[in-house]
């Protein structure tokens, strides 16, 4: 596995630690830090998630609602 796909398959498991079930929703890079978060089965249901780094690793900053 390639590092930008360790880091892919981290994010979207930390995603419990916002009550999100990791394996119901896509990850899709919109800026450097910034991921849209997408249901899997109901495409109009969106997040936002901010990245900052801890020791070198990406990390939830924070998860925000874009759409129901």
């Amino acid at each position: 596995m390639t590092h930008q796909q360790n880091t892919l398959l981290k994010l979207q498991t930390d995603l419990s630690k916002f009550g999100l079930n990791p394996t119901e929703w896509t990850l899709e890079k919109v800026q450097n830090v910034t991921y849209l978060i997408r249901n899997k089965i109901d495409k109009s249901f969106a997040l936002y998630g901010k990245l900052e780094l801890k020791k070198d690793a990406p990390t939830w900053k924070s998860i925000d609602l874009v759409a129901l």
